[in-house]
């Protein structure tokens, strides 16, 4: 008869067996913030090659002001990538279905 699991949580167990939980740089903030099989405290943004932080991604949920954030203006331009403006003058996200958690 195999041997039950233990009873530890899987995040726990994932923590435990493969040392410390994968983190990722949020390009907005920089701030550092797990991202990894088991937890995702944030998300890819395909379509600009980034990813940021739940909080940075709710914070700036309707729209990014570029005046706060003149390293993705810089990104995007380098990248060849036209930012899509709304009537602020603020950054739209891309589709959802290019932004993946």
């Amino acid at each position: 008869m195999p041997e039950a699991w233990p009873k530890v949580p899987m995040m726990e167990r994932a923590r435990t067996q493969g040392g410390e939980m994968p983190t990722r740089k949020c390009f907005l903030c920089r701030r550092q913030f797990q991202f990894g099989p088991q937890t995702r405290a944030g998300m890819s943004v395909k379509a600009w090659d980034i990813t940021v932080c739940n909080d940075c991604h709710s914070r700036q949920r309707g729209g990014i002001v570029p005046d706060l954030y003149p390293h993705l203006v810089e990104h995007l331009k380098t990248r060849g990538i036209a930012a899509d403006y709304d009537d602020h003058g603020w950054i739209r996200w891309p589709l959802e279905k290019q932004v993946s958690s």
